[in-house]
């Protein structure tokens, strides 16, 4: 089977994937809008958020508090799914919990393309993107992050 004939046949791959994209795109915006606010607090160097090209989304803030959030896109028979996992150092030798998600992509009743999170609450792309920027706020306590 060709690889046009396959991505045809999973339910809401074009949709999934303009949800993907646009959830990079928010994403991104978020890390450059903390970064803004933490340089306005005199942090610079490993101190911001670092955006890391490649095949997943790869986010972190290296010093302790840390940050990491990895995501991908994968597709299923059912439609896709973003998932991923968040994890981090509270301290140098003390690990926060790793955290995993799971979001399945799928359409609302009225027909938007939304993120479905935990029994049934829908998100979409910028809201995810701001979900997952908050995340780091563990990492800078005493400032009022953006997102």
């Amino acid at each position: 089977m060709s690889a046009v004939s396959s991505s045809a046949a999973t339910p809401l791959f074009s949709e999934g994937t303009a949800f993907w994209q646009e959830l990079i795109e928010n994403c991104k915006r978020n890390v450059e809008a903390i970064n803004t606010c933490v340089r306005d607090h005199g942090l610079e160097g490993n101190d911001l958020i670092v955006w890391r090209p490649g095949k997943e989304m790869h986010i972190a803030k290296v010093t302790c508090p840390s940050t990491e959030i990895r995501a991908n896109i994968t597709f299923h028979s059912w439609g896709p799914v973003i998932s991923g996992t968040i994890t981090g150092w509270e301290y140098e030798d003390t690990r926060f919990l790793l955290e995993e998600f799971e979001f399945p992509i799928a359409k609302d009743l009225d027909g938007e393309v939304v993120a479905i999170f935990d029994e049934g609450r829908s998100f979409s792309p910028r809201d995810l993107a701001c979900y997952l920027a908050q995340k780091f706020h563990r990492c800078y306590p005493g400032i009022a992050l953006p997102c």
